[in-house]
């Protein structure tokens, strides 16, 4: 198939919709043994990097909306992967954090990820790799925040 500039960005969409759906199914099925879908996880990881954040934090971190996180955090905590601890500086916010057993099965979340990224990237070097992630942040970026210049902006992110 060959590419013109003219259907460049519909091409773009759609390889990424593709990429992220098989992702999707990927690590249901991955850990589907633990009931964490792949909706939650990004939760654990993020909370595992940080010991503890807020909801707040997490949207931030995520750009999705709280009342999403809200749905996924209750999930875990009902599910005993995460715990609410109320905000001392402001008793209208929890803290939260993993429990013993998230960090239980935090080697097959972190092996379900591996396991996808050698399955992907097998014939990709570690340069393409790093040119596609920084064009792709840019990218994204820029669709969240007009004209502003991606690497600017949050570049913790």
């Amino acid at each position: 198939m060959v590419i013109n500039m003219k259907n460049i960005y519909e091409e773009f969409g759609r390889w990424i919709s593709i990429l992220y759906r098989q992702f999707q199914i990927f690590i249901n099925n991955e850990l589907k043994d633990l009931n964490i879908t792949s909706g939650e996880y990004i939760y654990l990881i993020k909370l595992y990097e940080n010991k503890e954040l807020t909801q707040e934090e997490l949207a931030e971190i995520y750009y999705i909306d709280k009342a999403a996180i809200t749905r996924s955090i209750r999930s875990l905590e009902d599910k005993g992967y995460i715990k609410r601890i109320k905000n001392q500086r402001d008793k209208r916010s929890y803290r939260i954090q993993v429990t013993d057993q998230a960090l239980k099965v935090k080697h097959r979340i972190y092996n379900a990820l591996k396991s996808w990224d050698d399955l992907i990237s097998s014939d990709v070097n570690d340069d393409e790799l790093k040119m596609l992630s920084n064009v792709l942040k840019n990218m994204s970026l820029k669709s969240l925040h007009g004209d502003q210049k991606g690497d600017d902006i949050y570049e913790n992110k």
